[in-house]
């Protein structure tokens, strides 16, 4: 299928096991050409991204006489872990190894296509956050990584570079010590960069709305994860965005899925989206919201304002 051309809609590939390469699959074939991956193992395994694109772009790249990824308009992203934060040059290499393994089979003798996206994953490792943080000692702080990200950027190695897991008022403090450097720049080495992009968790529940407006101020994307309410753990096990009666209202109204009604609602309030599945349906549906993705009203929108939790 011809790519619908719409990165606010990407696919995530988080927790995807064994059907990684079915479910990747089935989202090219549904049009999907932007993908959010990860080098932290156990949750991603960014290699078979990458194995699975080229196989599945293989013939219109020995063929075609444009750069597939060009054409296709592939939009790669991924992030290092805190517990790889260790310098600047080992920042650097990895976000190399990372290009090359996921759309490293697009380079040619004129091309060198780079990721969309190199995210920090989280700038600290947090006991329990993922079992390689139990043991990690002398990590950079978040400044000396941002210096190593602005190589990154400087490199070629991704076309924009940011941040995934951070405060308020982390981001807020790194902000204005990157323009303090801006300011003093003096035009030689490597320019200091603003994040290009933040990653969070949002959904209609908790809708990170500091975070939202600190990236509105100072023109950041916004990308959300876990925005159909993964992130919740509630005693009976239920997920309660999705079995919001507020939601499933509105379900009903435009006879849509709830999953629908929530990524409507992202994408309207300037929201990027990777939401994931592994079954054919539900892929499917979510590449509706390439070209009719926002099908809410502002009612619908206030009224689901009015159901985040304080």
């Amino acid at each position: 299928m011809e790519a619908a051309h719409n990165h606010r809609v990407g696919f995530g590939t988080a927790a995807l096991g064994d059907q990684a390469v079915e479910s990747i699959t089935m989202a090219l074939e549904s049009g999907f050409r932007s993908f959010d991956t990860a080098e932290a193992d156990i949750w991603y395994n960014q290699s078979l991204l990458g194995s699975t694109l080229a196989s599945y772009f293989e013939e219109e790249q020995e063929t075609s006489k444009e750069n597939t990824c060009h054409s296709q308009h592939l939009k790669i992203s991924t992030k290092i872990p805190p517990w790889e934060l260790t310098s600047f040059d080992n920042i650097r290499n990895k976000a190399k190894e990372s290009r090359k393994e996921l759309v490293g089979w697009c380079d040619d003798s004129s091309t060198f296509y780079p990721l969309d996206i190199y995210y920090i994953h989280a700038p600290e490792c947090w006991q329990g956050w993922h079992p390689r943080c139990n043991n990690v000692k002398n990590t950079l702080s978040l400044y000396d990584s941002w210096m190593a990200m602005e190589a990154v950027h400087y490199d070629h190695s991704a076309e924009r570079i940011g941040l995934s897991n951070v405060w308020p008022s982390q981001l807020l403090e790194l902000i204005h010590w990157i323009q303090q450097r801006q300011e003093a720049y003096d035009g030689k080495g490597i320019p200091p960069r603003m994040p290009d992009v933040l990653q969070a968790y949002a959904d209609p529940l908790k809708p990170a709305d500091e975070l939202r407006e600190i990236c509105k101020q100072y023109n950041i994307e916004f990308v959300s994860y876990s925005t159909l309410g993964t992130q919740h753990r509630t005693p009976d096990g239920r997920n309660p965005v999705l079995n919001h009666g507020v939601l499933i209202k509105l379900a009903e109204k435009y006879d849509r899925s709830v999953a629908e009604v929530v990524l409507s609602w992202a994408l309207m309030n300037d929201m990027t989206v990777i939401p994931r599945s592994t079954k054919e349906e539900h892929i499917e549906e979510l590449s509706k919201l390439f070209l009719d993705g926002h099908f809410l009203d502002q009612g619908d929108l206030d009224w689901i304002d009015s159901i985040k939790l304080n």
